[in-house]
């Protein structure tokens, strides 16, 4: 009796302890995302997949007991922080996810593919996807990589197999995530040949069990099992189970044995004819290896020339005066140079920003950057009054062109611009100081042209006394006088006119009343020179310009026609004629000599300013011309030929018109 007693309380205290170990032994809480087959998903209430398998054979080496809850992706980082759980499987590594868990060694690799329907043939990779609708998961290694990519347009879903749902419906037109869990929705749905995956490997991954932060003792327990089941062969089997049939392995088992047969036959064969061809196939080698070497030398400092030769672009471009800025064809600018940085006021990063955003290109752009796409228009050495602040003006001069790729194809344009504002001062005195030296010859023409309307009406005021009653000297006073008078009038107002300081100001004027009013300030002076001063103009030949500049533009014609006849022959009679006339849609003005003529090279030499053959000449006049006609929307041809005589040509647009240049 006694000992039966003693075994039940041996007994007792036995099974007391086993409760004792079984509180005692440690569990874990393991969070899986329900929606990720085959990798792990629910099965009749149960996690199943391959990772859950890889779970269960850790914990077994681990011998700890393990407790699986649902956590879908968003939460997943959340609860692992919180240590609601206490091992996340499939977690992926980026910096993010670094900052709060730690990755144990891979679990499996796989990549990020791209699938469609079969019949698309429109999309074959990433590069079309800019016109296509995309359905893919949020929060992933995938949407991270997309969200890069300008122009895509993406569905977002909350996990991978209602993001496949999404393309199976139609609501999207491709379908990005991993290949694995694409594969086994379509086998398992029977539309494996219903659609086509373009790209297995747009993104490798790697999948691994995820701990919380600094947890180095379970992350060290999980990689020592983890390397456990791969030694033992333990996961070569989990990942046969859930990846490749029976069948699959037998026959890939089968091929392995044919291969190796083959190769095995082919290596005796081999190992004879090796021995044979060894020393020739070294010397090859040694050939090859050496012209390897020598290739890869020049591919090296092809390697340098080409960095060298960027930087030395890029240093060009930064040294350069004048600002240069390049965009694209969707109005992103794609370079922006030093100089075009300080001329613009910017601050901070500029490339990739639409041009509109930066006022500068804004107003050098407006009007032209459909132009330049549309008809491929120039616009050259045009100039603008740029006000960066209250503090400084910028006169600039700039131009506008496209840009071409190795292929000759449109892709862009280009604009430079420079500070003309010294420039503009200095041109503006110089301008003053030849059109001072042109009124101080139009002045003695004048002297000569007033004496002649005074002599006349000296004369009838000294008859006035003795033919006061003469009613035909009364018609002749009363016709003559005012005729005289209205002439003088005429010569210093033109005076006047001229003499008025530069300043802009486009008005509709008559191109026929400038010419005859430059003709009466030249007649005298042309008639002591020897020369016959002709205006012959149509009427009522209206345009838009600044009245004085073309005066000054006809003035200086005038001068220059006049000088380049001064050596003529005495014992001829010449002309210098002035005409104007309407043509088409244009007014065309011509100043036109028998003067010594130019040859081809002083004609491409003649509108630089500071040029002239002249002796005592400042090489301005043609130059001052030419650049008033040029901001007047003209433009100033010149027909010469040595010993022959010149003409120049000045069209405008009729009023209300342009005059394509």
């Amino acid at each position: 009796m006694k000992k039966i007693l003693v075994f039940a309380i041996c007994l007792f205290l036995a099974l007391i302890g086993t409760m004792v170990q079984a509180e005692e032994k440690s569990s874990l809480v393991v969070g899986y995302d329900p929606n990720f087959p085959p990798v792990h998903f629910n099965q009749d209430g149960e996690p199943v997949g391959f990772a859950v398998d890889i779970m269960n054979e850790i914990a077994l080496r681990m011998g700890t007991e393990i407790k699986y809850i649902l956590v879908p992706q968003k939460e997943a980082i959340e609860k692992l922080q919180n240590k609601q759980i206490d091992i996340l499987l499939s977690a992926y590594f980026n910096e993010k996810h670094a900052e709060v868990m730690e990755f144990s060694e891979s679990i499996l690799g796989t990549s990020i593919g791209l699938l469609v329907h079969e019949e698309n043939n429109e999309i074959e990779g990433l590069a079309q996807l800019t016109n296509a609708v995309t359905a893919l998961e949020s929060d992933t290694l995938e949407y991270e990589f997309l969200r890069n990519i300008r122009g895509i347009k993406y569905h977002v879903a909350s996990n991978q197999v209602t993001a496949l749902e999404l393309l199976f419906n139609g609501r999207a037109n491709a379908f990005v995530g991993n290949v694995i869990t694409a594969q086994y929705i379509l086998e398992q749905t029977g539309m494996q040949d219903d659609y086509k995956i373009v790209g297995n490997y747009l993104l490798p991954i790697e999948y691994t069990m995820a701990v919380q932060k600094e947890n180095y003792s379970l992350l060290s327990q999980l990689n020592r099992a983890i390397h456990d089941i791969k030694r033992d062969g333990t996961y070569s089997a989990l990942y046969a189970k859930w990846f490749e049939s029976e069948n699959e392995l037998a026959d890939r088992l089968w091929m392995i044995i044919q291969i190796i047969g083959s190769l095995l036959f082919f290596v005796v064969i081999l190992f004879f004819i090796g021995i044979r061809w060894n020393r020739k196939l070294q010397k090859e080698v040694a050939k090859k290896t050496n012209v390897l070497n020598q290739m890869n030398v020049k591919l090296q400092e092809k390697i340098e020339q080409t960095k060298n030769s960027d930087e030395f672009q890029k240093q060009i471009l930064n040294s350069s005066p004048r600002g240069i800025a390049t965009v694209n064809q969707e109005g992103i600018i794609t370079s922006f140079n030093t100089k075009a940085v300080e001329i613009s006021g910017e601050i901070g990063q500029i490339i990739g920003l639409h041009y509109e955003q930066v006022l500068l290109l804004q107003k050098l752009l407006e009007d032209r950057f459909t132009k330049v796409f549309q008809t491929k228009n120039l616009f050259l050495g045009e100039e603008t009054v740029w006000e960066r602040d209250e503090q400084r003006t910028y006169y600039l001069r700039y131009y506008v062109y496209p840009l071409y790729d190795f292929e000759k194809r449109l892709n862009g344009l280009i604009v430079t611009f420079e500070d003309i504002t010294e420039e503009r001062k200095l041109r503006l005195q110089i301008f003053e100081q030849e059109k001072n030296q042109a009124l101080s010859r139009v002045v003695a023409g004048i002297a000569h042209e007033i004496r002649n309307p005074l002599t006349s009406i000296k004369t009838f005021a000294e008859l006035i006394p003795r033919k006061y009653n003469n009613e035909r000297f009364q018609k002749e006073i009363s016709t003559y006088v005012p005729q005289e008078i209205e002439r003088i009038n005429q010569l210093i107002e033109g005076l006047i006119d001229y003499a008025k300081p530069k300043q802009l100001n486009k008005e509709s004027i008559d191109v026929s009343l400038i010419m005859k009013e430059c003709t009466i300030l030249f007649e005298r002076t042309a008639l002591n020179k020897g020369i016959s001063l002709v205006c012959e103009t149509e009427e009522d030949l209206w345009i838009e310009a600044d009245s004085n500049q073309l005066k000054q533009v006809i003035i200086n014609l005038i001068i220059n026609s006049l000088d380049a006849m001064s050596t003529r022959d005495e014992t001829e009679d010449w002309f210098l004629n002035l005409t104007a006339y309407s043509k088409e849609e244009s007014i065309v003005m011509k100043v036109s000599d028998k003067g010594t003529g130019m040859t081809e090279a002083e004609q491409l030499q003649a509108l630089e300013p500071f040029y002239t053959t002249k002796e005592k000449g400042t090489g301005l006049g043609l130059a001052i011309a030419n650049q008033y006609v040029h901001e007047n929307k003209g433009k100033l041809e010149m027909d010469s030929r040595k010993g022959k005589g010149t003409t120049i040509s000045l069209t405008f647009s009729k009023k209300g018109l342009r005059v394509s240049l």
